[in-house]
């Protein structure tokens, strides 16, 4: 058994999340509870990885070899129940980074890209700065969930200057996981209008019901030959720091596109110590993984009964993947100003303002509840203090 309720000091470890000097986000007496890295140690395997090469000490340019992929490959088929071949990977230092040499590699500046709003701010920052243009695609709320519009969508995908689509699946920040009937629809779609999926599943380990996540990359071939996907380990194991992630496609002309787009923007190169992470986790790290699902799940369970019983007039549902819950404050009836200085001034909670998810998420905040229980005890209690005056 692994305790995820131990609280581990992280000032003075060059901590993002704990140390970055922003008043928004970690101003004096605030919790951070904003960016998606957690509060617990990694899968003890991983830090024997890492201390057994670290021995080594000499750490020039590394290889990517086999096992590296091999590694993700056993991964797939065992929780996924999917074959994928070596052939069909790539790797680059992160999602992120990874959108951006696909976004390069997949357009040229001027076209479009559909993203699925409210959604991870990156994606629309990735689409401006390689100066294509962003056609955001509402979800639709829905009984304290989410679904596809699909209609709009069928209007957007349409226009010929659209050309790739953004998929975040599981979604950020409203953490539905897609059914695959919804996946298989939005690639027909894409497949009808020559739009090519860019599918960011960063958070496909991090689903509640086993079995629930549908690979892109699983649909039918003439689909997924239409799609590239990334995948990592770092939010899985919290490896976050270790820069490195991996591209999945079929589709041999578009790897060798992305392929050769990397090597252009000099993005080829992926972390030494990131490669030794990734295989111990992925071999080693399963049980560490199944232990914490059922840690998060409770915690957002805390958060959503906490709210219901305590605080009303804020609702979070608990999401069906990723530890990132989406707090809906609009029966406060605030302006989003207001929100984030009662938020941030009186309940000194670093969370993530919704408004930057897109205009949908305009009375919301984001908060990650990957951390140990007590914290999220004290956080509520600092949000019901503050609420109450």
């Amino acid at each position: 058994m692994y305790d995820f309720d131990q609280r581990m000091e992280r000032a003075g470890t060059n901590s993002l999340k704990w140390e970055l000097p922003n008043s928004q986000v970690n101003g004096e007496g605030m919790l951070p509870l904003w960016v998606a890295d957690m509060d617990f140690a990694c899968p003890p395997a991983v830090t024997e990885a890492l201390v057994k090469r670290a021995s080594h000490p000499i750490y020039g340019y590394p290889m990517k070899q086999a096992v590296f992929y091999q590694a993700l490959q056993e991964w797939i088929a065992r929780r996924f129940g999917v074959s994928v071949e070596e052939s069909w990977m790539a790797s680059v230092a992160g999602v992120m980074p990874g959108i951006h040499v696909a976004i390069d590699a997949y357009s040229a500046p001027g076209d479009k890209v559909v993203i699925q709003t409210p959604v991870y701010p990156p994606f629309a920052m990735a689409v401006k700065h390689r100066e294509r243009q962003v056609v955001e695609s509402s979800l639709l709320a829905r009984e304290g969930s989410y679904g596809m519009d699909w209609d709009d969508l069928a209007q957007k995908l349409g226009d010929p200057e659209v050309k790739l689509m953004l998929l975040c699946s599981p979604h950020n920040p409203v953490g539905r996981v897609w059914t695959k009937q919804e996946l298989e629809r939005l690639g027909n779609l894409c497949v009808e209008h020559g739009v090519i999926v860019i599918a960011d599943e960063i958070h496909a380990d991090l689903v509640y019901e086993k079995g629930s996540h549908t690979p892109f990359y699983s649909l039918a071939p003439e689909l997924a030959s239409q799609s590239v996907t990334f995948l990592s380990a770092s939010k899985t194991f919290n490896l976050a720091g270790l820069f490195t992630s991996y591209l999945l496609t079929p589709n041999r002309q578009l790897l060798r596109e992305f392929k050769g787009m990397a090597l252009k923007m000099g993005c080829e190169h992926v972390n030494l110590f990131g490669m030794e992470a990734a295989v111990a986790a992925y071999r080693h790290g399963e049980q560490w993984l199944d232990e914490l699902l059922d840690y998060l799940h409770g915690n957002a369970r805390y958060l959503h009964e906490f709210l219901a019983k305590r605080l009303p007039d804020v609702a979070m549902p608990v999401p069906q993947a990723t530890y990132l819950g989406w707090m809906d404050f609009r029966k406060l009836g605030l302006e989003q100003a207001e929100l984030n200085r009662l938020i941030r001034q009186e309940a000194k909670l670093g969370l993530l303002d919704g408004a930057g998810f897109g205009k949908e998420g305009i009375g919301f905040q984001r908060i990650n509840f990957a951390c140990p229980r007590a914290l999220l005890v004290e956080a509520m209690e600092r949000l019901e203090r503050a609420l109450r005056k």
